[in-house]
């Protein structure tokens, strides 16, 4: 039984495409719906940077991605699907992802893929493909452009 569906969500169309795929799964198996945003704490770039400065930065990135992740939770409160929302700091993404998932004692991970092949996939790495390689549970991947 799938009770809950973790949907990492970036913005980005591959994202919208996947938690698109969850809602649709959610209102099938009557499952609760949680979408986490990893906001990547990048130290190496805060050089020169006050604390104070960093806080704030981190403060901004928060409230944008609140403000992107209520537009899911109105889709989601439409078709009348429990829905919460996670922002989480972790410096890789898909070691977040997969964190949130254990603890959280999630069923199923639906996440967005490139769709990169071969070659362009050693070199450019994945978020999706580390969640897929070290989740403890199934994992969708949806596949599509960016729009």
């Amino acid at each position: 039984m799938l009770e809950k569906i973790l949907v990492p969500f970036d913005g980005s169309g591959y994202s919208q495409k996947a938690f698109e795929k969850a809602l649709e799964i959610s209102e099938k198996f009557e499952s609760k719906l949680v979408v986490v945003t990893v906001l990547q704490s990048k130290v190496s770039d805060s050089a020169g940077i006050s604390l104070e400065r960093m806080q704030e930065i981190q403060e901004e990135e928060k409230d944008t991605a609140t403000v992107m992740l209520k537009k899911l939770e109105d889709k989601a409160n439409a078709k009348n699907i429990p829905f919460s929302m996670e922002i989480i700091h972790n410096p890789s993404p898909s070691d977040g992802i997969v964190t949130f998932a254990d603890k959280n004692k999630v069923d199923l991970i639906v996440i967005g893929s490139h769709g990169r092949t071969g070659f362009r996939k050693i070199v450019l790495g994945s978020v999706a493909n580390g969640v897929l390689a070290h989740a403890k549970c199934p994992v969708l991947i949806t596949k599509g452009t960016e729009e």
